[in-house]
């Protein structure tokens, strides 16, 4: 992997991460279309998660597609698959 393609990552992640300290985008990668959130059990803080899924998805030409949520009382784990929008169409996604 490119030393430069690294340092993009690193800087990517890190606005990621002070721009939103409390819906914690913990896994994305140029090279995967996988995207997981920790972030707090509230109905403001998770249709934040999705605007942001949503936004990532955006910048690759894709939609956002929750495939797995799951919460305790305080916290939870999201996760969002960023898929073409023609297999979005094609399977009823």
């Amino acid at each position: 992997m490119p030393v430069t393609s690294m340092i993009i990552r690193a800087l990517l992640l890190t606005l990621l991460l002070a721009s939103c300290a409390d819906n914690l985008l913990v896994g994305f990668g140029e090279d995967t279309n996988y995207l997981t959130f920790d972030h707090a059990n509230s109905e403001q803080v998770i249709a934040d998660v999705r605007a942001r899924a949503e936004k990532l998805c955006k910048q690759r030409k894709q939609v956002a597609i929750k495939t797995a949520s799951v919460c305790s009382l305080a916290r939870c784990t999201t996760d969002y698959q960023c898929v073409d929008r023609e297999e979005v169409i094609k399977d009823g996604l």
